[in-house]
């Protein structure tokens, strides 16, 4: 049992040790984020719509996958109404 007190002042040290020495990342600035989600969007129209060769069905699905990304984008941080509003014209003249 005199041990117990030693035991805790260890293992206490240890974690105190771990998060104080684990490396920190830096979260990315908005704008950087902002430009990786724009992609990330980009990137999903383009393989969904790649596969359609009827003209007519990928519009209609281009219609469905724009109205999603835009309930997506609703409740981003990195993006406000005007934004959204932005990078939606830009898909839709994909």
């Amino acid at each position: 049992m005199e041990f117990l007190p030693h035991i805790l002042l260890l293992s206490s040290i240890f974690v105190f040790g771990y998060f104080w020495l684990k490396p920190r990342t830096k979260p990315k600035p908005s704008p950087q984020k902002q430009e990786e989600i724009r992609e990330m969007y980009r990137q999903r129209l383009h393989t969904e719509l790649s596969r359609i060769e009827n003209s007519d069905e990928r519009q209609t699905k281009k219609i469905a996958l724009l109205k999603e990304f835009s309930k997506e984008l609703e409740f981003n941080l990195f993006f406000d109404k005007d934004d959204v509003q932005v990078l939606m014209k830009e898909l839709a003249g994909y």
